[in-house]
Formats: structure tokens, sequence, C-alpha cells
């Protein structure tokens, strides 16, 4: 046999050699596919494709089956590649989630073609179509799902934008599913939030707002106890809490229960109870009587002091006290705050876009705290602590900017706090509460000293947050009120309490990376390029400017004496427009030389990655044949000798 193999035609074994290579790669694939289903290996470097724990707990507790369709129009394809391999990531991501969840998870994926079936069930289950083309034709790319009971939730359009809290956004919608009742919110506010005599009692938009999405419970100062299966408790404002009712809250937390507080160092939207309520509190009176609890949360606001900020102040009118005129002046105790004021890698403030605050107070951790301070929402730099009795009685913006003095210091105004803490009770149950209790010992026996479940708390520095002329405007309409958001206030605090809510699943989760990566050495390089000839450009652009101001201040000099020029200044004329059209010359120059080094760059880049690999690979083979050449030729020399 092995003669035979020896004498056999080369050509011959070597494509058995290629026949039984494929067979052995399909058969160990097979094998794998088998064997290992459980076994994934994630290479990405923000670990897009890892479940976190949270997540596969709660997909592991499900006992009911969730059907979740995902509806993708092939025709996105056509725009580009970012958009289908996001898609790519999601059908994978809900893959995963129907394996961990042991099949109670159905996952299902439909292609909603124009007048198809497919499209009438997407459009059924809500989802938000988008116009392709002049046409209007609509494509669609969002999930759905429902359980046994025929509740529902879905994703109008899932945004590649959006791709780092993919995880968090299919979480929720399996969470919700699992759980549909309405979450109980209780509320404990001195605030008017259910309006007042002054206003016909029309309550806060934020309390329509919360009503919608919650089963939202409004507390008396007086009470002792939350309401029965309160999961998230709301505190804005409030400036006195007596023993029983601090108790229960304290325990409420150490339960695991969730807590949104606005804590104020001066809540100025009191002033809307009307004279009914009397003059507004002092300032730090709503910080005072919060001070216990937060300080066993491991977190403190300066008491009587707000944050006052120059780069983020609203403008308002002052009459100037010299002038008496009415003058624009920045109002530091009021800031609209924008742009890179929000932390990204929290679902709750990732998407926003504006807030705006009135005389917000600063959160800080307490030293030697065991929970974790993450800033949500904070202040440039140009910052400082203020006294809040400034502005308690007759603000006056021109006196306080004046004393403004920023310390290079950025505050945070909105945090996540979260981590295991003890009883704001260390000695037990106060005397009110045990007085009250039918069995003080067995009440005594029930107190926890420590948390059972780590604190998630958020925790705002301003009330007026909440308030409606911070973040809306209401028009009337027909007779009917529309509601026109300027700001996302209330969507901050609905998406905090919906956050919050969630199961430790939900309210673990933070943002991934993006699936879709730029080449990060390629923009650094072509921002290179577009410095190297930025600097030149702005100043030939300089020194037109200053060339047409001359020229017009020579025509305005002649226009104003009647004079007509002298040979001298024409010839000066002259000169300058000779200087003004070389420079657009060499504008043009640098403008073109800009972008022909951005596309040579570009041209570069795209040559080494469609040329690079296959040349490399060339090269190898060819280095591969000629050793084997050469060991053939030392083979056959040793043979003849």
């Amino acid at each position: 046999m092995i003669d035979k193999i020896k004498n056999a035609d080369r050509s011959v074994l070597a494509t058995l050699s290629i026949g039984l290579a494929i067979v052995f790669f399909l058969a160990f694939n097979a094998l794998i596919n088998t064997a290992f289903t459980a076994s994934r290996l994630d290479l990405t470097e923000d670990e897009l494709f890892t479940l976190s724990d949270g997540t596969k707990d709660l997909l592991a507790a499900i006992d009911e089956p969730i059907d979740v369709r995902l509806y993708y129009s092939r025709r996105f394809n056509e725009i580009g590649p970012d958009i289908a391999r996001h898609s790519t990531r999601v059908s994978e991501l809900l893959g995963e989630y129907e394996r961990l969840s042991g099949g109670n998870v159905r996952f299902q994926v439909f292609d909603p073609e124009p007048f198809s079936p497919e499209e009438d069930l997407a459009v059924s289950d809500g989802l938000q179509g988008l116009p392709f083309d002049q046409s209007g034709e609509l494509v669609y790319f969002g999930v759905a799902g429902t359980n046994s009971t025929d509740d529902a939730d879905a994703i109008g359009y899932l945004a590649p934008e959006r791709s780092p809290f993919l995880e968090y956004d299919l979480t929720r919608l399996i969470h919700n599913l699992a759980n549909p009742d309405k979450a109980r919110v209780a509320v404990l506010s001195d605030l008017p939030l259910q309006g007042t005599q002054f206003d016909s009692f029309q309550p806060w938009l934020i309390v329509e707002g919360m009503q919608q999405f919650f089963d939202v419970r409004f507390m008396d100062r007086e009470d002792k106890e939350l309401p029965e299966d309160t999961e998230v408790l709301l505190i804005a404002a409030i400036h006195t809490i007596n023993d029983s009712l601090a108790y229960n809250i304290d325990q409420f937390v150490l339960n695991g229960g969730r807590v949104l507080a606005f804590v104020d160092p001066f809540a100025e939207s009191m002033a809307l109870a009307g004279p009914a309520a009397g003059q507004l509190p002092p300032p730090g009176v709503g910080i005072a009587a919060m001070q216990p609890l937060m300080a066993a949360w491991g977190v403190e606001m300066p008491a009587g002091q707000f944050v006052g900020n120059s780069d983020d102040a609203v403008r308002v009118g002052f009459p100037d006290p010299e002038s008496g005129q009415q003058v624009a002046v920045d109002y530091v105790a009021w800031l609209t705050l924008q742009g890179e004021r929000f932390t990204q890698g929290d679902t709750v403030s990732s998407q926003l876009q504006r807030i705006v605050v009135s005389s917000t107070g600063a959160i800080l951790p307490i030293e030697g705290a065991t929970t974790t301070l993450e800033p949500l929402i904070f202040t440039s730099k140009n910052s400082n602590l203020m006294s809040a009795f400034d502005i308690a009685q007759q603000p006056n913006p021109i006196a306080l900017i004046e004393k403004f003095e920023p310390e290079d210091k950025s505050y945070a105004i909105a945090a996540r706090v979260s981590g295991d803490i003890k009883s704001a009770f260390p000695d037990g149950p106060p005397a009110e509460v045990l007085e009250a209790a039918e069995d003080a010992e067995a009440l005594k026996a029930a107190h926890l000293s420590e948390s059972k479940v780590p604190l998630n708390a958020i925790i705002v520095g301003d009330a007026d947050f909440l308030a409606d002329r911070n973040w809306a405007q209401v028009q009337d309409v027909a007779g009917q009120r529309l509601t026109v958001p300027s700001a996302n206030n209330a969507d901050f605090a609905i998406n905090a309490l919906d956050n919050l809510r969630g199961s430790q699943a939900l309210v673990g989760l933070r943002g991934r990376g993006f699936s879709v990566r730029p080449f990060e050495v390629i923009a650094e390089m072509r921002q290179d390029a577009d410095d190297k000839f930025r600097a030149r450009e702005q100043e030939l652009l300089a020194s037109i400017g200053t060339i047409e101001q001359n020229i017009e201040e020579l025509q305005r000099e002649e226009q104003a004496t009647g004079v007509p020029f002298t040979a001298a200044q024409q010839d000066e004329i002259d000169n300058f427009r000779g200087e003004m059209l070389q420079s657009r010359r060499d504008l043009r120059e640098v403008q073109r030389s800009l972008r022909n080094n951005v596309e040579t760059l570009e041209n570069r880049v795209r040559v080494i990655n469609i040329w690079a690999v296959p040349v490399v690979i060339a090269i190898v083979a060819l280095l591969l044949a000629l050793v084997r050449r050469m060991r053939r030729a030392r083979f056959y020399r040793a043979a003849l000798h």
C-alpha cells in the first residue's frame, strides 16, 4: 500500500488531500457546534456580545413564553454596511436571549416588505416605518414582544446611534413583558405638584407624564408609612419628615427599595403654592430634613449653598442700578446645561440634550463612604458654591455675578448612588415607632442594620427641576392643552423612575461601546492633515479681511470729504487690491492642498486595505515555494551522493 501511495500521481494525491481537508473541516465545525453550544468567545474590546449577569439572571427566571419579533427591512442594506452590522448584532443578541432563557424567549425575524402580511404585523405591533425613498416606501427596523397574557411592548426603531444601550433596551423590553403590571411610585413632596386653588388644582405636567407610565400614589406629610407595594419612592423638596416615616424609608431602602430624591437648597417653586403657603422656607431647610438619610447613603449637600456657574448661566433682563436701563446679564443661579454636561455611560442621562435648573445644590460624597457616587449631570469647572441667602429675597443678578468667583471645580447636580449601606437608625427603631407597634419585640427583631440589597438611588440637587416653567410651554390648541417641551427635565425624571423600578438586571446595566467603530488612526491622520493647513487658511482669511477693511475706510473717506482720490491714494488702493487677489490665490491653493492631502491619505489607506493582505499572502506563498524547492534540491543532491 505504501509503495502504491509513493508511486501515485502527485496531482491525484493533492486533490485527495484537499478533499479530505474539506471533509475534516466540516466535520470539525459540526462537532464544535454540537458539543460546545453553550460556549462563546467574545474578543471585542467592549465585550459587545457578552451579556451581563443581571440579564442572565432575568432570563433564567422567566417562567412563561415571551414571543419576540425582530422586523428588519432588507432594503436597509442598501444604505450602508453600518446599519447591516447593527442588525446582525441585534439578531445575535436576541439569539442569546432565546438560548439563555431555555426557550422561554421565542425569537423570530421578519422582513416587512411593502403591502405584505409582515408589514401589517409590524404596524399592528406599533413599529415606526421610515421613508426609504421619494416613492414613499417605508422600511422597518424595530422589535416587538408579547407575553402569554397578550401584554405587548415594542421598540419602534432600533437606532444604531443607541447601540451602546442595546442590551439595556432589549432587557427592559423582556423585563416589562415578564412583569407587566405598572410599577407603584410613592410621591412625598411639599411642592404643589397636584396644583392649588390658585390654578384650579391643575397638576404639574410632570405628574401627568408619570401617571402615563406608573401607578402614582401621593403621600401626606403626616403619613408614617409608605404605601403598600411601593417599588420606587420619589422625594421632592420635603421640609419635614417625622421619625416614623424616616425610619420606614430607611428600612425600605435597606430592603432593596429604590429612591429618586430631589433635594434643593432653595426650592423657588414653593412660591407657586400661593399666599396660603406663607413665605418660602429659608435656604437649607429641605437639605436638613434629608440629611440623616443622605448621610447613611454616603452623600451630602452643603446646606444653604447653590452651585453658581458662568458658562451655563441663563441670560436675563435686569435694570442697571446706575443707568436704570434694562440690561442683559448672566444669572449664575439659573443654569441651562447642554452638550458635554451629561454622563454618556448611563442610560438615564445618555440621551439628554438640554436641562434647565434653578439654584441647584451640589451632591458630594462623604469621606469614607461605602457607596459609589456616579455623576449623571454636572457643571463645567467655572463653578463655585454660593450662599442661597443672596437669592432668597430680592435676587440681584448683577451683584451676584460680581460676587461670583469660579474655583476651577465641576460639581455633580444629579448623581447615581450605589453600594452597601448601614441603617440611619443604628440603635434600632425610634421610640415613636415602638410605641405605635403592636409587637415592639418583633419589630426590633425585624430591624435591618445594613442593606440586604445594594442601594441604588438617584439624587438631584434641584426640586425646581420638575416645575413646568423650567422645561415646557403649554399652548391651547382647539380647546386642548398642548405641551411643547423646551428641555429634557421630564425625560430625565421618567427615565430615572423607569430605570429604578426595574430589576437589578436593569439598574446594573451601563452603556457598552459601539459595534461600528471608527478607524481612530485614520481619523487622527486626517485631523493632522487638516491642522497642517488650517492655520495658514485662517491667517490668509484674516489678511483678506484687513485689506477689505482698509479699502472700505479709504472709500468712506472719499465719500465723506467729496474729494477724489489722489494718485498716491489710488496707487495705495490698487496695491491693496493686488495684495487681496494674491491672498485669495494663496487661499485657494491652501484649500486645494488641504483637499488633496486628505484625499491622498484616504486613497493610500484604501490601496493598503485592498492590496496589503493579498500582497502579504503572495509573498508568504513565494517564500514557502522557495523554501520547498531548496529542500527538494538538497534531498536530490543527498540521494545522488
